[in-house]
Order: C-alpha cells, then sequence, then structure tokens
C-alpha cells in the first residue's frame, strides 16, 4: 500500500533581504489560516554567506584587499491539502519585488 505523502506541494522562498521574506511570509500565513488548509511552515532554512574577496592593486601590495559579501535567506512552507491553482492565483495578487524567487515543487 503506497503513502499518499505526494498528495501537498512546497513553496521555497529565496532572497537577500531579510525584511521582504518575513513580511511575504506573514501573508502567505495569514492566507493559510483563512483557508483553513492543512500546512507546516514557515520553516527557516540557515543562511548561506558569501564573501569575496578583491585586490586593490593588481601590480603591489598583494596583502591590500576588500571584502565583500551578501547572504541568502530561505523559507519553505509544506502544504498538504489546498489547490494548487487557487494558490498561484492568490500569490499573483501579492506585490512581489524583484529580488525574491518563489519556487512551487510538488
Amino acid at each position: 500500500m503506497k503513502k499518499l505523502n505526494n498528495c501537498g506541494f512546497f513553496i521555497k522562498i529565496k532572497s537577500t533581504n531579510l525584511k521582504e521574506i518575513v513580511a511575504l511570509s506573514n501573508k502567505i500565513l495569514l492566507f493559510l489560516k483563512e483557508s483553513k488548509s492543512l500546512f507546516k511552515g514557515p520553516v527557516n532554512i540557515p543562511k548561506k554567506k558569501t564573501i569575496f574577496n578583491i585586490l586593490k592593486s593588481p601590480h603591489k601590495d598583494k596583502d591590500s584587499r576588500d571584502q565583500f559579501g551578501y547572504c541568502i535567506y530561505k523559507k519553505i512552507f509544506i502544504i498538504k491539502k489546498i489547490y494548487k491553482c487557487f494558490f498561484i492565483k492568490m500569490l499573483k495578487t501579492f506585490s512581489i519585488s524583484s529580488d525574491i524567487e518563489i519556487e512551487i515543487t510538488n
């Protein structure tokens, strides 16, 4: 007998701006509570920090460098019971900045 674990879907939100992710996840959370759907989340995934070095002078002073970096924040919702097309229509009504990536998978 097969388990029915594949009846839901995942929503992964990814951005470099933590405030925008928190605001969007609060909107999604409020919508899911109002629609009385079965879900888990938001689940925080550890941030990914990227740091890179740039030499100030290409010819001498190899010890003189600048460091730049950024963090990528992620949150996941696990939705068990809701119509996927209904949820996608709801996401289109939100004002989402260009910095946020939303991935919906089965």
